[in-house]
């Protein structure tokens, strides 16, 4: 049987799991500042697969590292960081192992969920209860609950964030928490603290960067606004952008502009097409704004400009990489 425990509130076994990657990487952080603190940068082994790999964690090797003695350190702290990648023949003997753990070894098992494919091993989170460990679970917000997360976020590290501004961060990065979560890290050391960051601060903060612009690009095309197009190319060009990458952000909003557009013409109403767009609802909306007016053709017109793109930057003409860039954008734009 397991002795007493050395350290108040460490329990022998955590299991870290869900989606909500930036809240995952949070607790995570916390048990190896602990880990350190106590016992320094030995205390904490990691039997995770290295950064980038589709493999689970080493269940054999955290298994063997169980019953072994520190000659270092009072508590060692067992680290296996994207179990959802354990097999159930694998998770099995850690589940039993946790059952009986020497009582200076902390377990933590780290689960990044994808769900449907990817959870947590069944049994692992029985096995952690049951041992007295503790579950911790963060699961990511929905796309349309974004805004309120990342305001609540804001909220936690010190300053506010305007609705607004919160559907911009969300309709530019995406709804990866991480990603997410370092950026309102970046604005809490550019905020006064409890100041309000809102939508205009952000627009100044990314309007020298070259994705801004290439936003900017993409989205003067479906605007039809050739000056404000062609000033973005240029910008672009002068930085030494790939023309690959405009092409294919262009591309992909003149997809999402055809398949608006073709949803409003079988008789969906505007919101019913904005629900449908696989994208963020804000950046839906932004997009049915600028496609008030504008038709099927003038929208495949501007695809088959981005298509000669393609193919005169793959050999399919003469013309400098420039100039074809400079023509395209044009007839893109309906000059």
């Amino acid at each position: 049987m397991a002795g007493p425990r050395e350290s108040p509130g460490i329990a022998p076994a955590y299991l870290i799991a869900g989606t909500d990657v930036a809240k995952l990487d949070a607790a995570l952080a916390r048990l190896r500042a602990r880990a350190e603190a106590e016992g320094g940068q030995g205390s904490l082994e990691s039997y995770s697969p290295p950064p980038g790999s589709s493999a689970g964690p080493d269940a054999d090797a955290l298994l063997a590292a169980i019953p072994a003695l520190s000659l270092t350190s009072a508590r060692r702290y067992l680290l296996a960081d994207g179990v959802e990648r354990w097999s159930a023949k694998q998770a099995a003997p850690v589940a039993e192992a946790i059952a009986t753990l020497p009582p200076d070894v902390t377990v933590v098992l780290v689960a990044r969920e994808q769900p449907p494919k990817l959870r947590a091993p069944k049994g692992l989170a029985e096995a952690v209860e049951t041992a007295g460990g503790q579950v911790l679970t963060y699961a990511a917000p929905k796309a349309r609950d974004l805004p309120r997360w990342l305001g609540a976020e804001a909220a936690r590290r010190g300053f506010g964030l305007e609705p607004d501004a919160a559907r911009l961060l969300a309709e530019r990065l995406g709804d990866g928490t991480a990603r997410l979560a370092t950026e309102l890290d970046r604005l809490a050391l550019w905020a006064e603290p409890g100041a309000e960051v809102r939508a205009s601060d952000l627009e100044a903060m990314v309007a020298d960067t070259s994705e801004e612009v290439t936003w900017a690009l993409s989205d003067a095309i479906v605007d039809r606004d050739a000056g404000a197009a062609l000033a973005a190319a240029e910008r672009l060009a002068d930085e030494g952008a790939s023309v690959t990458s405009l092409i294919y952000q262009a591309a992909k909003r003149l997809r999402e502009a055809n398949a608006a557009l073709e949803l409003l013409d079988e008789g969906r109403s505007p919101k019913e097409v904005e629900s449908a767009l696989p994208m963020h609802p804000y950046a839906a909306k932004q997009l049915m704004r600028r496609l008030r007016g504008c038709s099927q053709g003038e929208v495949r017109a501007s695809a088959c400009a981005i298509a000669d793109l393609e193919w005169w930057t793959r050999g399919g003409s003469d013309y400098p990489e420039r100039v074809a860039l400079t023509l395209a954008v044009r007839r893109a734009a309906g000059r």
